[in-house]
Parts: structure tokens; sequence; C-alpha cells
């Protein structure tokens, strides 16, 4: 093992020698501003449609904090070079400050896929197997969303996470309505959403319940849902039947097998 940041090389034994480099890829300054342009390229937010202006020059005169002078044409004066730069800065400030708006923009960045791979992962709907084999040839029970995470919270398989796909939740309290907190699930860089105030309390927790399990657990089974959903307090026994999880947690697990995000599988 090598850790970050530390050079290495090798020299190959023979013929038939492969490297493998495996590890996390943490974003640069670099990346994190260059994600951030392409954001802003396609944003209508004010803060991104602002212009530079100078009325200043519509005058015939630039002014400065020391005196007045004629303006030239040509010339880039401090005047409108200071300008440009807190144009930018303050549109940058006001954007990253928004704690709602970084969340959101963070979460997705960290969770896209950074090396390109054509249909991956592949929704279900798409699904087709190494011999050419489509959805019709699997099973009724693996063939769709609703009856894979029934099957799974009936104890008849597991759910896993697609191999190579950053998962990640977060919560946030917003800071202009008071009380209203929102907890976040991101994955392959796209987000699902519970707000308190468009939920009762009691739904509210249980999405960010389902958030963190299904973030936190490269392996899912029924034991290890029912124990998270009741908050590990055991509460539940063989009887314990599939519809004791909310409607929309339920809907969440179908919407992340439907992508091909989650796939079941009898073990």
């Amino acid at each position: 093992y090598i850790p970050p940041r530390v050079a290495h090389c090798g020299t190959a034994l023979s013929s038939d020698c492969m490297t493998l480099s495996v590890g996390c890829r943490a974003p640069s300054v670099s990346d994190l501003l260059s994600k951030l342009a392409e954001r802003l390229s396609s944003s209508i937010e004010e803060s991104a449609v602002r212009r530079y202006a100078d009325d200043d020059l519509l005058k015939g005169s630039v002014v400065d904090d020391d005196h007045l002078e004629d303006a030239l044409p040509g010339e880039l004066t401090l005047n409108a070079k200071e300008s440009a730069k807190h144009l930018v800065i303050d549109s940058l400030t006001s954007l990253i400050s928004d704690d709602e708006w970084w969340d959101e923009f963070f979460g997705r960045y960290v969770t896209e896929q950074k090396r390109v791979r054509n249909n991956y992962p592949i929704p279900l709907e798409d699904w087709v197997d190494d011999s050419g084999g489509s959805e019709e040839d699997l099973s009724d029970e693996w063939g769709n969303a609703q009856s894979t995470v029934q099957s799974v919270l009936a104890g008849r398989g597991v759910l896993y996470q697609a191999e190579g796909i950053a998962f990640a939740y977060s919560s946030i309290s917003s800071k202009v309505h008071r009380g209203r907190s929102s907890h976040r699930f991101f994955v392959n860089g796209e987000m699902w959403q519970s707000d308190s105030q468009s939920t009762g309390a009691a739904k509210h927790n249980d999405m960010a319940q389902i958030f963190q399990l299904v973030s936190n657990h490269r392996r899912l089974d029924r034991t290890i849902i029912l124990l998270a959903m009741h908050n590990g307090s055991g509460k539940h026994d063989s009887s314990t039947q599939p519809h004791l999880l909310a409607p929309e947690a339920l809907q969440f697990l179908e919407e992340l097998v439907s992508a091909g995000v989650l796939y079941g599988s009898e073990e």
C-alpha cells in the first residue's frame, strides 16, 4: 500500500504484469472551480447572470480614488479591473455562502462518477446479462423494483450497492425558514430530499434513517433495514411485514433499484 500523494513506480518482473491503482480521488481546488464554472454556465440564478457594468464610460470619464481623468478607449483602468474583480468575488461569495446551495452542489459533485463509463449503472429495465438475456429472463421476484424490495424485506434476498458508485447523505438547517430542515441523499450525482416543511416529523425522520442506511451499508438485508428503521430497538419479530416501512421509504428503495444503483440478489 502506498499512501496518497506518494510517488511510486515499479519494474515488471514478467511480460504479463498488470499494475492496478486503487484509491480515493480527492478533488483539487481546480476540480471544484471547474465544476463550479460548469454549474454557473447553465444557471439562471441572479448571482450567475449578473453582468459587468461601467456607467463611468458612458459619461466619458473614469473616476478613481484620487482624481478624475479622461477615458482612453484602449486602457484597462484600475477602476475597471477592480469592478470586474469584485463582480466575480461578490457573486461567488453569495453562492457559496448559501449553505443549502453549497450542500447540494458538493453532494452532487463528490458522488459523480469521475471516469466515463457507458450506461453504468444499468437501469433495471435496460438490464442485459452477459449471455444477451433481457429483463424478461430474470425471475418474477427480481424482474421489477417493487418485487425486488419486497423480497428483500421478506427475508428472501439482499440489496447491494452498485460497484464503483459513491453514496452520501447530508442534513442541513434552513437559515431562511426557522425550524425547517432538510435531509438529502446523493448517489451518482443525483439527489433525493426530504423537507421538514412538506412532510410530517415521523416521515421526515424515516427518510433520514433510510438515507443514512443506504449510504452506510454496502449490503442490506431485512434485519439491517428493519433494525435501523426502528432505531435499533429490535421491536419486530419474524412476523414483521414490509408494509411497516413508510411508503416514502419503500418508494425511495424502489427508485434506487430501478435506477440500478441498488440491485437485488438471493445473497
